[in-house]
């Protein structure tokens, strides 16, 4: 190995390592501002409406940097070959259906018609981890949810292709520009349209969600026009 490369693999593990340390510190705090909200929340009786939608955005907020050191520990830990999975049988089908009764609110508000369409149930088992799973579900799910406009619709499928289960997330959302689509599972993009659309997001959760499911020995793919939506489509094999 040249000094040169050296150098910057170091550089690369002290980045590593400073991500990973500051993350730390930071989640204890926001876990105990979360904890001190949900505590006034559930205590609210004197609050009058004003001050508890304060709280709720305050609660909102934390929960967003919540979310951010997560990812960034998890980008730590992939960058690090620490984030391995523990491979086991599992069924997709219900993870699904709990993440879009999680969103059934957002759902609701925007108007947006949701479908999931399975081949066949019991759909045969995949072998990955399911939280690793379903946080990778929850980044595309989330994703095609946001930025879909009002009255829009998305579409999720799944379905036996060649000794794997193929997942396809269809949304009529805003699309990705095709100058940057090369970028889309690089860390902290986010489409230059989305950013007047929707600004809240870290830019971690593809980059994240490509990791799991290469780990699980999947691959992952989109196509996308702007204006007109997009479709993530990735496989999983068979258990």
């Amino acid at each position: 190995m040249t000094k040169k490369k050296s150098e910057k693999k170091s550089n690369g593990r002290l980045q590593s390592d400073f991500i990973t340390l500051t993350s730390h510190q930071l989640r204890t705090p926001l876990s105990g501002v979360k904890w001190l909200l949900e505590l006034l929340q559930s205590d609210g009786t004197n609050l009058n409406k004003k001050q508890k939608d304060l709280l709720q955005k305050i609660y909102s907020s934390n929960e967003r940097m919540i979310a951010l050191v997560n990812d960034l520990l998890e980008v730590s830990r992939i960058e690090a070959g620490e984030s391995k999975l523990y491979l086991q049988p599992t069924d997709l089908a219900p993870i699904i259906r709990g993440l879009l009764k999680e969103k059934e609110d957002q759902i609701k508000k925007k108007r947006i018609k949701v479908a999931l369409i399975v081949e066949q149930e019991p759909l045969p088992l995949v072998r990955t981890e399911p939280n690793k799973i379903r946080q990778a579900l929850g980044n595309l799910v989330s994703n095609a949810i946001s930025y879909t406009p009002e009255s829009g619709s998305v579409s999720i499928a799944l379905s036996v292709q060649d000794g794997t289960i193929l997942v396809s997330i269809k949304d009529t959302g805003v699309g990705i520009p095709k100058e940057e689509q090369k970028q889309v599972f690089t860390k902290f993009f986010r489409g230059t349209n989305i950013l007047n659309f929707e600004t809240n997001g870290t830019g971690l959760g593809l980059y994240i969600t490509k990791a799991f499911v290469e780990a699980s020995g999947g691959r992952i793919w989109f196509r996308s026009e702007e204006n007109k939506g997009t479709t993530f489509y990735f496989t999983l094999p068979i258990a």
